[in-house]
């Protein structure tokens, strides 16, 4: 009988998790997550968003220590991790230089020999695909212009695929199409890197990692344990948390948000959503708003900012003030008409949009309403993606999923998107949903789950 027990791994933006799932009892056995372990690199601009992969690398290998000496004899190691970003390694597989994050602003910078363009837009130009500010080919462009490129660098990969890569004791990353796509320059037709498109470009394609099918085994463990290849975020969140991809919509609210659906082919049509490769097949259409949980969080900042001021002291805990304002909004309907778009990080198409609050008049502008209207504001911006998927040609959804963790802390905001899809909302029943979707695509690798279309039915029984 084989043994039933995967690994999945997930390294994100602010903090790594890891996770024992049990196949045969379609539930996680134990779960580990370190929240601000992964420290920011040095930075000589406001706008680079830096961090280090050797402390990355080091946080995850305890994290998978102390998950073996619970399980030693797991079946398979998947992994996910935050998309778009880039690492230079050289022939060894060491990294050379930080973690771009996806939160980069370099491909949002203008160019030196024409500051109407952005470094973005010049190679989405020179390419012929959208290549947004934050994307690993935007970054590594931009780096390229400006010589910081490192000399031995010989490739690039994603910091999830460089972990995995160490992990199964390899010196040469590889890449499925859930995280290429993520780079840019990425054909949805070939699914492979368009590389005639990107020589054109002026890219040397050298660099990029080579694409290979969704759980691919691309090595073992000191301990033998297979590793398979990374899946991007969003990917591994929709795997992890949807039973049925086609009737259901994945709603993440985290440290960004997105609206996520499934649909078996892409029409084309002209569409604010990014269309992204799903494991087995069809397309994941999503919609990214960037700010996302960093809004609410942003909310958080000024009432602290306030509080210091006045009383001279940091307060410990503002969240929970938060909270306690939102159940004491009067019911008489007084803070409405006050609206809040939160695209405070402008959005993948317009990276200098910004947000805004409208409506103010003498009676809604008072605390809970700000945070009430922020809520909705979040909810709103990802609400408007429902349009792009009609276009689509997408059926009509039953079913709302949330995960994300402001979704989860925060029941004013799940109620507000409720009423606003007019779904009824289920909330995801792993807290790491990702990790989950990432030892799911391990098990599909290792055979243990036959497809990625099956992969649904080894889900908890809070989905069926």
């Amino acid at each position: 009988m084989k043994y039933m027990i995967m690994i999945g791994l997930d390294i994100g933006t602010t903090s790594i998790s890891g996770l024992l799932y049990d196949l045969d009892k379609q539930t996680v056995l134990h779960s580990i997550t370190e929240e601000q372990a992964i420290k920011p690199s040095s930075r000589n601009h406001e706008w680079e968003r830096l961090q280090e992969p050797g402390i990355i690398l080091q946080q995850a290998e305890r994290i998978l220590e102390h998950l073996l000496s619970q399980v030693p004899e797991a079946a398979g190691i998947g992994l996910t991790g935050q998309m778009h970003g880039i690492v230079y390694i050289d022939h060894n597989g060491n990294p050379l230089g930080p973690l771009y994050t996806w939160q980069d602003g370099r491909g949002g910078q203008p160019c030196l020999e024409d500051s109407s363009y952005t470094y973005a837009q010049k190679l989405s130009g020179l390419a012929g695909y959208h290549v947004a500010p934050g994307y690993g080919l935007a970054t590594h462009y931009y780096n390229l212009q400006h010589q910081l490129v490192p000399e031995n660098a010989v490739q690039f990969c994603t910091i999830a695929d460089y972990i995995a890569m160490r992990l199964a004791n390899s010196a040469v990353p590889l890449i499925d199409a859930t995280q290429a796509a993520g780079i840019g320059g990425f054909s949805l037709e070939t699914g492979d890197f368009d590389k005639i498109a990107l020589i054109q470009a002026g890219i040397d394609v050298a660099i990029l990692p080579k694409v290979v099918p969704s759980g691919t085994a691309i090595g073992a463990t000191l301990q033998g344990i297979p590793v398979y290849t990374s899946l991007g975020d969003n990917q591994a969140s929709f795997l992890g948390s949807v039973p049925q991809p086609g009737d259901s919509l994945l709603l993440n609210i985290g440290t960004g948000s997105q609206l996520s659906a499934w649909l078996p082919e892409y029409n084309h049509a002209s569409s604010a959503m990014e269309v992204r490769p799903y494991p087995g097949g069809g397309v994941l259409l999503v919609g990214a708003a960037l700010s996302g949980g960093k809004s609410y969080a942003l909310l958080e900042g000024f009432f602290r900012q306030l509080i210091t001021a006045y009383t001279g002291e940091a307060p410990a805990d503002v969240y929970s003030l938060l909270a306690q304002l939102l159940t004491e909004e009067p019911s008489d309907g007084k803070t409405a008409g006050l609206k809040v778009n939160t695209q405070f990080l402008g959005t993948r198409a317009d990276p200098g949009k910004r947000g805004s609050i409208e409506g103010i008049s003498l009676d809604n502008f008072t605390p809970a309403g700000l945070a009430r209207a922020f809520l909705q504001g979040m909810v709103d911006e990802l609400y408007g993606f429902l349009h792009d998927l009609e276009q689509q040609g997408a059926k009509a959804f039953s079913r709302l999923i949330g995960s994300g963790n402001a979704l989860r802390s925060n029941p004013v905001l799940c109620t507000k998107a409720e009423a606003t899809f007019g779904l009824p909302l289920t909330p995801g029943e792993h807290a790491e949903e990702a990790a989950v979707g990432a030892a799911l695509c391990a098990a599909v690798g290792s055979g243990l789950i036959s497809s990625f279309g099956e992969a649904g039915a080894y889900l908890g029984e809070v989905y069926h």
